[in-house]
Formats: structure tokens, C-alpha cells, sequence
């Protein structure tokens, strides 16, 4: 069974403290398979858990007793197929990427490999929606391959275009509108991943299985 630690986080949340993202995200796939009483939303962060729940149908003391005697697996992150991608593994997206970014002379700088085996690297991973933030609709995508595992920019952009697909360490993100960023952008999509007029705004959720598929150009 996975340790975790649980701490009462205001009059109806708990924080859940785990290792890594691997557990977060086993955890997180774990509650929305099988929620406990009054549960409300689980939000993941990079090595902890927000679980708010509502105080008319449970307590805080009987959500965390649940949350510790919860059995499950770290996700898995795969590559290629997709198999084997444990609990983490959710509904997946497809999302279509031409791959003409800036900085892709620099990824392949970094790397050692050409563009087209970092096209080919990063195009043929399963990728999982990890986390969400910066702004809304930005999501951090793990998954990917190892050799793409690539540094920020030295020098942020003041403005980078919407639709950007970007690297940075371990994750890929895409720019939900143009603003200041310093990933490194390999492409582009013309792929709304957030929209106000539509219902959910949020193109993905967290747990959301993305696959990235290459365009002509």
C-alpha cells in the first residue's frame, strides 16, 4: 500500500502529501473511479493531492480514514502503445500539432538528434495530463520521451503564440493564448483547449490521456 500523509486543509479540503507525480496520479484515477461519500473534486499537484468534499455528507476525519486505507498503483507513464499506463490512465484526447516551432533547431541542439527524430520522438509518446496551471487551459503533460527532456529557455518570451507546443524538463505544454512563456516551442495547433463558450471550457481534465498527431508542414 502507498504511505501517504493527509492534513485537514480548512473547514472542507485535505491535502494529501505523496512521493512523486506517479502516486498523485494513481490516487486521483483512484478517487474518481470509486469516490468516497461527499466527495467533491481531487485537484493533483506535482507531489500532493487537494480533496475538498462537502461537510453536510462526511467529515474530514472519514474522507482521510478513506484516503489511507486506499489500495492502489502509481500510474505508469508509457510510451509508444500506451500499455501499461496503470490507474493514471484516463479517456484520451488527440490533439493535431504541426511541428514548425521556433526553438526546434535549439531542441535538436540540446538532444543531439534532427528534427525529424525529435518529431517522431514526441509524436509517438502517450502523454497524461499531470497538472494544470499558469493560466487557464495550460496543461502539464508527462509522458513524454526521455530524450526529449529538455531545459526552459535562457531568455522567456515576452509573447509566445496561442496554440504553442512547447517542452520543459519532463513535461510538454500548449499555450491556451498568446502570452509571456519560456518553453521550448517545437510546433503548433489551431486546437482550442480553452474555450468560455463552451461547456466544459477546459478541453482536458487531469488524468486525460493525449496523444499528439503529426500534421502536414
Amino acid at each position: 500500500m502507498v504511505p501517504v500523509r493527509v492534513h485537514v486543509y480548512g473547514p472542507s479540503a485535505l491535502l494529501v502529501e505523496l512521493t512523486d507525480l506517479s502516486e498523485v496520479l494513481g490516487l486521483h484515477a483512484a478517487l474518481r473511479r470509486d469516490p468516497p461519500s461527499g466527495l467533491i473534486e481531487s485537484v493533483p499537484a506535482a507531489r500532493s493531492l487537494l480533496v475538498s468534499f462537502d461537510p453536510a455528507v462526511t467529515t474530514a476525519a472519514i474522507t482521510a480514514a478513506d484516503i489511507r486505507a486506499r489500495d492502489f498503483e502509481p500510474h505508469v507513464f508509457g510510451e509508444g502503445s500506451g500499455e501499461g499506463e496503470g490507474e493514471g490512465a484516463g479517456p484520451e484526447a488527440v490533439i493535431r500539432v504541426r511541428y514548425d516551432g521556433a526553438d526546434l533547431p535549439e531542441v535538436t541542439g540540446l538532444t543531439g538528434l534532427d528534427a525529424e527524430q525529435v518529431i517522431r520522438r514526441h509524436s509517438s509518446c502517450s502523454y497524461v495530463v499531470a497538472l494544470i496551471g499558469i493560466a487557464p487551459g495550460f496543461y502539464f503533460l508527462a509522458g513524454g520521451h526521455p530524450a526529449l527532456r529538455v531545459p526552459r529557455r535562457r531568455s522567456p518570451r515576452l509573447s509566445v503564440p496561442k496554440g504553442s507546443v512547447a517542452l520543459a524538463d519532463v513535461f510538454t505544454g500548449v499555450y491556451p493564448r498568446t502570452g509571456p512563456g519560456g518553453w521550448q516551442v517545437i510546433g503548433h495547433t489551431s486546437d482550442e483547449l480553452w474555450d468560455l463558450t463552451r461547456r466544459p471550457s477546459a478541453l482536458l481534465a487531469p488524468g486525460t490521456r493525449v496523444r499528439f498527431l503529426r500534421e502536414p508542414g
